[in-house]
Formats: C-alpha cells, sequence, structure tokens
C-alpha cells in the first residue's frame, strides 16, 4: 500500500507539469494550422508569355488557345488582320493542387512543348509564414521546322531544347504581384561553334488588378549570354487580362511571335517598336474544367 500512495502522490505531484505541456503541444499545433496561405497571386498559369507561380488545382483540366498577328514590311496588303499569324494549343492537368502537367502544340513552326510545374512553397498571409512563393518548372521542346536556322538537324536529338525555371513570386497587396524567374535553357545542338548550347535569363513580371476582372500584367526577359551568330533583343510584352469566372483572355503587345520558352527567350530577333515585322500583337484564352 506504501508503494501505491507513493505512486499516487508522485503523479498527483506531476499532472499540472503534463497537462501544462499538452496545453501547450495543441496550441502550437493550432498556430501552425492557423496560417493561411495567399491565393492568386497571378490568376492564370501564364502571366502573359511565361509561366507563373500558379499551379491548377486537382482534377482540373485547362484548355488553352494562344495567336500572334504581326505585319511583314515586304507585304502590300493583309489577308485579315495582319500578314502573319501563328498559334498553340495547349492542355494542362493538375495531378495534384501542387503539381500540373501540361502539352501543346504550335503551328505554323511546328513547335510540340510538354512541361511539369511542382509547387515548392506557397506564401502565407502572416510574417510567421513563407514570404515568398516558390514553383519550379521543367520544359521540353522538340522542332519539327528550321525556324532561325540556329541549330543543327541531323538527328531527332539535334531538335531537342531544355528549360529550367525556379519561379520566385509575392503578392505585396491585393492589388500588386511581382515575380522572378531565373532560368536555364540547355540546346541540344548548334549549328555555328561560337553559339552557346547553355544560356542564362533572369525574367521580371509584374502584375497590377485594377478591378476585380481587370489587370495590368508585364513580363521582361534579360538573356546573360545571348547568340552571337544571331541579333537578338530581350523578350518583351505589356498585356491586359480579364477575368470571367472560368475563362480568362489575355491581350497582349509583344516583340516575339513563338510561344517555347527556350525560343523567346534566346531568339527574339526584333526590337519593340510599332515597325512591321517589329509589333505583335497577342491573343490568349484560357478555360478551366473541373473534372
Amino acid at each position: 500500500m506504501k508503494s501505491n500512495t507513493l505512486l499516487f502522490l508522485f503523479f498527483l505531484s506531476h499532472f499540472p507539469f503534463l497537462n501544462a505541456q499538452s496545453l501547450l503541444d495543441k496550441l502550437k499545433h493550432e498556430q501552425t494550422d492557423s496560417l493561411e496561405h495567399v491565393m492568386s497571386t497571378f490568376k492564370g498559369t501564364r502571366i502573359s508569355i511565361g509561366h507563373s507561380i500558379e499551379t491548377r488545382k486537382k482534377n482540373t483540366l485547362e484548355v488553352s488557345f494562344m495567336s500572334r498577328y504581326w505585319d511583314v514590311p515586304q507585304e502590300t496588303s493583309n489577308s485579315f488582320i495582319a500578314d502573319r499569324m501563328c498559334s498553340r494549343t495547349g492542355l494542362d492537368y493538375g495531378i495534384s493542387d501542387n503539381f500540373t502537367i501540361g502539352v501543346g502544340a504550335g503551328a505554323p513552326n511546328g513547335i510540340f512543348d510538354i512541361y511539369f510545374k511542382h509547387r515548392l512553397l506557397q506564401q502565407s498571409t502572416s510574417n510567421k509564414g513563407n514570404l515568398f512563393g516558390i514553383t519550379f518548372i521543367q520544359l521540353g521542346t522538340y522542332r519539327t521546322r528550321n525556324i532561325l536556322n540556329i541549330e543543327r538537324r541531323d538527328s531527332f536529338q539535334d531538335k531537342l531544347a531544355f528549360t529550367s525555371q525556379l519561379l520566385i513570386a509575392r503578392k505585396f497587396s491585393r492589388k500588386l504581384s511581382f515575380q522572378l524567374s531565373p532560368t536555364f535553357i540547355h540546346r541540344t545542338s548548334s549549328k555555328i561553334r561560337t553559339d552557346d548550347h547553355n544560356h542564362f535569363a533572369i525574367g521580371f513580371s509584374p502584375r497590377y488588378k485594377l478591378n476585380h476582372h481587370l489587370s495590368l500584367v508585364s513580363e521582361y526577359y534579360y538573356l546573360a549570354n545571348p547568340l552571337k551568330s544571331l541579333k537578338t533583343y530581350g523578350a518583351f510584352v505589356m498585356g491586359v487580362n480579364w477575368e470571367l469566372s472560368d475563362l480568362l483572355l489575355q491581350f497582349k503587345m509583344t516583340n516575339n511571335q513563338i510561344f517555347s520558352e527556350d525560343a523567346f527567350i534566346t531568339q527574339t530577333a526584333s526590337n519593340f517598336n510599332f515597325r512591321p515585322g517589329n509589333f505583335f500583337f497577342g491573343f490568349h484564352a484560357t478555360y478551366h474544367i473541373q473534372l
């Protein structure tokens, strides 16, 4: 009986400590669960011409259509809106809330692309959490046609290119968001020896929300080691995004005509101005289907 009494008294003496420790664990757990994430740093998976940190929700299918129109100095008349046109049709699917895959095909340039995007960190509403959102994206492209005559075309491998990007963004307020996009591009072949196979670039992408449906967006990509065989410029775009429930319409003015990152970052051959051949007007429609 003495041993049972001593054990009982020992338990009573430590009960307040155990109870306090349990309360502390519960409070810590509740604080962790109360950290909310910032939603919709950007409305779509693309800011304008480049990808944003956003991924599609699980079991969501995104159907997109992109187009570019431009005039050519040698043409005497426009066939419709402009002398030339190119387009891309794409499908994107959310495997999970943080992992998206996508494929696309462009015409008439004949570029096929595939990518996967994984959200690593999501910005928190509290300063105690993540200050930034970070997403990694890996893209690959295959060219069926010769566009600027810079790569060899002796084999299937010669026509490939790969792009890796770390998308880092912060939503500073309900209206202002900004993204940095450190980029590494590898082309499997170069027709001219002086051209690098590997390229390093960084993208700057702000968005300003005008109201519930309209946003102003812009993008600029600085290329650290441009091609030596071809005079190129930094890819630049100014645009307006119009949000309509599950439909997103994007209108843009830019200096490039190709949709894949390895091409428009490294091979933009036109400066941004309104002269024929240098100015491209773009349209991008995106529709979401919850499966």
